[in-house]
């Protein structure tokens, strides 16, 4: 039995990590800002911000291994807030980490740090593109985890995890949702190549990183093998939704100007655009990757098929009233 913090551990890939933990007879302990609506039996919840270096420190006191996943995912917050949560918070845990001499630590990083692809599919060698302030303070975290492993030979493993899906992932419901509705417009032509990841098979890769010696001093991009177009990927929800895809697509260059002109107008009055380039670009970019080295280095295998994962996703959305 290890003792193990997960920071991040009231999220949606948190939650799950920390469930199979729990499974596992693991020891632990999930920090951030925020507590769960339905706490998992077993766990320790810490309330504390990431930014908050004492805080960080206390919680990885006495632990074996950390999984550092808290970020302030693509929220309305200010870059200045991007910066502070992903490199401040990460640097507080690389810091503490050392201190405490941890046996392994496994960040989480994001394919986004690799932005609109340039090659299909990329791989953990691809070059880096971040498009948003998100993406590049992740970006600039995951340099200063590599700093530390350098300088110190603290024992880290990186993680970039595929766009998620599964039971209790709010990201994707509007899109379920508004598929099942016949109301989802496509912007563009639908061409763009996705990826989603059944939150599952991306927890089973966290683990081998926390087990496998193969894992230290490496990234790894963790998900399915499956991509597909965008319009294929709304025709495969439309299916398992039990209705047909309302197949409307708009030109991308109005879409363009309309989120300019919400950019410069609704920020300055402390209100999150309607409509904004960051939105756009997920009818805009190519996000297909490659995990043949999560596979030939520490033996994972997604077991989710994209089909299945849409349906169980679709499932545990209806069965709780989301879509």
């Amino acid at each position: 039995m290890a003792k193990i913090l997960v920071t991040g551990g009231a999220g949606f890939l948190g939650g799950h990590l920390v469930g199979e933990l729990i499974k596992r007879g693991d020891e632990v302990t999930s920090y951030g800002r925020h507590l769960p609506d339905s706490p998992i039996e077993g766990v320790r919840y810490l309330q504390g911000d990431i930014r908050d270096d004492r805080g960080v420190d206390a919680a990885v006191a006495g632990m074996d291994v950390v999984f550092h996943l808290v970020s302030n995912f693509r929220s309305a917050a200010s870059d200045g807030e991007a910066e502070s949560i992903n490199v401040t918070g990460t640097e507080h845990v690389l810091q503490a980490a050392l201190r405490h001499r941890v046996d392994r630590l496994v960040h989480t990083s994001t394919i986004g740090v690799h932005g609109s692809v340039r090659e299909v599919p990329a791989n953990e060698r691809t070059a880096f593109n971040p498009g948003d302030a998100y993406q590049e303070t992740k970006l600039r975290a995951e340099q200063r985890v590599w700093e530390i492993y350098r300088e110190t030979g603290l024992p880290i493993s990186v993680v970039r995890p595929i766009s998620l899906l599964g039971p209790g992932d709010e990201r994707m419901v509007k899109l379920f949702k508004l598929v099942k509705k016949r109301r989802f417009v496509i912007f563009g032509d639908g061409s763009p190549l996705f990826q989603p990841a059944y939150v599952d098979d991306v927890v089973a890769g966290f683990l081998l990183c926390m087990e496998k010696d193969e894992a230290v001093g490496e990234a790894f991009i963790l998900g399915g093998d499956e991509y597909l177009p965008l319009n294929e990927l709304v025709e495969m929800i439309a299916e398992e939704c039990g209705v047909r895809p309302l197949g409307l697509h708009v030109p991308m260059a109005p879409m363009q100007w309309m989120a300019s002109v919400c950019e410069a107008i609704f920020p300055p009055l402390g209100l999150e655009p309607p409509l904004h380039h960051r939105r756009l670009s997920f009818f805009q970019n190519h996000r297909a990757f490659c995990i043949d080295k999560a596979r030939e280095r520490l033996g994972f295998e997604p077991e989710v098929r994209l089909r299945d994962a849409i349906r169980r996703t679709l499932h545990w959305y209806e069965d709780h009233g989301w879509v």
